[in-house]
């Protein structure tokens, strides 16, 4: 479950600056992390773990065991621009949360959980700056779908520059510590992402014989609580953070020169900051981008400097994969097994 300490970490460019990037037709959610790396569902010394079991909220869509344990489940996905958003009821009340695999685990929009206790305030920032505040509190039951978890924490904070920017209500965010146990297939084609628990080795509890043919096949790990895979750019080999918030893929432009020769630069633009701060960037195209020895075309990319992210975390940050990435084709992301697969969509000839 991590390391125990006083909050819940983020990946890439922390939620807390969430910052879109002034193109036309084009916008981008990224985020910048400040928080320590306890997950977000872990309780205080003495209590007990998180509950994970059943419902039948989202009946033909689950396979449960004798006792009704949800084994694999189907959860619709829908989409706001290039957001991914899951539908949930925390404590009673139903809304969107943003899919954020690039966050540790759950963070809520004070906006509509603002008569919780607070616990724990802190200051959140990020590169333009900070952010404002934001505190940590307990909920009772969160319910995805077929999920439930009940006795877990969740961050609050003023998400209300996500709702005003895309005309829509979020009610927070769902992080890659919820679904860090289960074997993750995002499908942005069908609009739905597969959850399969799995055992200490990674197999799947449900027993399914299903055989998967990858197109491409990668290694991906995860380190304080960040996953990541393993891409070859320019014949150097680099760690990119898989993040479903980000709405666009992300390298670091202080990569070395052989690196950034292979991105082809369409335009400069603008990245303005939660606050007043602003940021300039490039937009390219990464032309020799490889994963598992295959080549994925047509990767959009930003080009920033993410170089004071690496040192925040003791870890080299070289890029962030995001939409962009994902809507490729069907993504397998087993942890327990640092597998990461992709299934192609394929054009269909009339």
């Amino acid at each position: 479950m991590g390391k125990s300490s006083a909050s819940g970490r983020y990946c890439g460019l922390n939620i807390f600056n969430r910052f879109s990037v002034i193109l036309p037709f084009f916008s981008i959610l990224l985020s910048l992390p400040t928080f320590s790396n306890e997950p977000l569902t872990r309780l205080p010394e003495g209590e007990n773990e998180p509950v994970f079991m059943s419902t039948i909220l989202f009946p033909g869509k689950v396979i449960t065991d004798l006792q009704r344990n949800v084994l694999s489940v189907i959860i619709p996905l829908k989409k706001a621009g290039r957001l991914l958003l899951l539908e949930a009821i925390i404590d009673g009340r139903i809304g969107s949360f943003i899919f954020d695999t690039g966050s540790t685990g759950l963070v809520l929009n004070q906006t509509y959980f603002r008569d919780y206790a607070p616990m724990d305030a802190m200051e959140a920032g990020g590169i333009t700056g900070s952010a404002g505040k934001s505190y940590r509190i307990r909920l009772n039951r969160l319910q995805l779908g077929n999920l439930v978890y009940e006795k877990l924490y969740a961050d609050v904070m003023n998400l209300g520059h996500i709702e005003n920017r895309r005309g829509i209500q979020v009610f927070g965010l769902f992080g890659l510590n919820l679904f860090k146990d289960m074997e993750m297939m995002v499908d942005l084609k069908n609009n739905e992402l597969q959850l399969h628990k799995i055992d200490k080795d990674g197999k799947r509890l449900s027993g399914s014989t299903e055989k998967i043919i990858y197109d491409i096949t990668g290694k991906v790990n995860e380190y304080e609580n960040m996953a990541y895979v393993e891409v070859v750019i320019g014949e150097k080999v680099l760690a990119f953070c898989l993040d479903t918030g980000a709405e666009s893929n992300v390298i670091d432009i202080s990569l070395p020169k052989k690196v950034m020769e292979t991105v082809t630069v369409l335009r400069r633009s603008t990245l303005q900051g939660v606050g007043s701060g602003t940021q300039d960037v490039l937009f390219g195209k990464m032309n020799d981008f490889m994963i598992g020895g295959e080549k994925l075309e047509d990767m959009q990319v930003i080009m920033t400097n993410l170089t004071g992210l690496s040192q925040k975390y003791g870890y080299p940050i070289n890029g962030m994969l995001g939409y962009d990435f994902f809507e490729k084709g069907k993504i397998y992301i087993n942890l327990v097994k640092h597998e990461l697969g992709i299934v192609l969509n394929r054009e269909v000839n009339p």
